[in-house]
This record gives C-alpha cells, sequence and structure tokens, in this order.
C-alpha cells in the first residue's frame, strides 16, 4: 500500500468517503492547492496519524488544542468532527473544549494583569518623563538645538 492510499483509507476512516474522494482528487490534480493537499495526504495522514504511541482519540484532542490556540474555528469544526468519528463524545469534547478555552484564553490574560502591581511607581514615573522630554524636543521655538 502507497502513502497516498494509506493517507486516503485514514481520511476516509475519519471524515467520511466525501471528503476523501475531494482531498484525493484534489491532490491528484494540477491546480495550485495540489502540492499541498498532497502533503496533507502523503505525510500528514499516512505518516502522522498513523504512528504509534497515540491512538487517533488522542491525537484528535491535540489536533483540537492547536486550533483553538491559533484561533482558527472552521479547522476546530472540522477536527471535531474527525475526533467524534475516533472515539470522542459530545460530552467529553464540550468538557475538553471548556478547559482548553479556559487555558489559552483566559490565563495569558490574567498572566499580563498580575505583571501590573510589578511596575512601581517610578517605573511608571521615568517612563512618562521620557514620553514628554521626546515630545519637548519636537517644540522647536522653545528648543530649537535639542539633539535627542
Amino acid at each position: 500500500m502507497t502513502n497516498r492510499e494509506a493517507g486516503i483509507n485514514v481520511v476516509r476512516d475519519m471524515m467520511g468517503d466525501q471528503a476523501a474522494a475531494k482531498l484525493s482528487a484534489s491532490a491528484d490534480s494540477n491546480t495550485f492547492g495540489a502540492p499541498i493537499a498532497a502533503y496533507a495526504v502523503d505525510q500528514v495522514f499516512a505518516d502522522v496519524w498513523t504512528r504509534p504511541g497515540l491512538d487517533r482519540r488522542s491525537r484528535s484532542l491535540v489536533s483540537m488544542s492547536v486550533m483553538i490556540a491559533m484561533r482558527q474555528p472552521h479547522e476546530f469544526a472540522i477536527h471535531m468532527g474527525a475526533g467524534l468519528n475516533n472515539g470522542l463524545t459530545l460530552k467529553k469534547s464540550r468538557k475538553f473544549s471548556s478547559r482548553r478555552c479556559h487555558t489559552l484564553a483566559i490565563l495569558p490574560s490574567q498572566q499580563h494583569w498580575l505583571l501590573l502591581p510589578r511596575l512601581s511607581r517610578s517605573m511608571v514615573w521615568t517612563s512618562t518623563k521620557t514620553t514628554l522630554a521626546t515630545a519637548a524636543c519636537f517644540d522647536t521655538k522653545r528648543r530649537p538645538h535639542c539633539r535627542c
């Protein structure tokens, strides 16, 4: 079995006959996206999705995490459908997705807010003085020879 055949079989298992036929036709065409489709079939689906170590359900969870992190809702929906075909349940997917959204959206913003108390008044004042001094340098009527 060639990589192309193995990849199309994985796509068929995960996304159905229609998606497999579309991806296969795209990979075999001479269109602009053909090399990308061929790479997806031959490398991603035939190689990565069939490696030992992780089952497809776990790989789907990883892919869904990446799609959430990259803010790709369309791709997330595709991987969600594939995940359901790979053994995920809606309940598990909902729980997983809400946890990923918390981790990837709320926590990073909280980390930024936690840094604010570390800024001392002197840092803020120094920054403000520098900004005011720079603005004053552009006032050529009062400081015509400033070289800041």
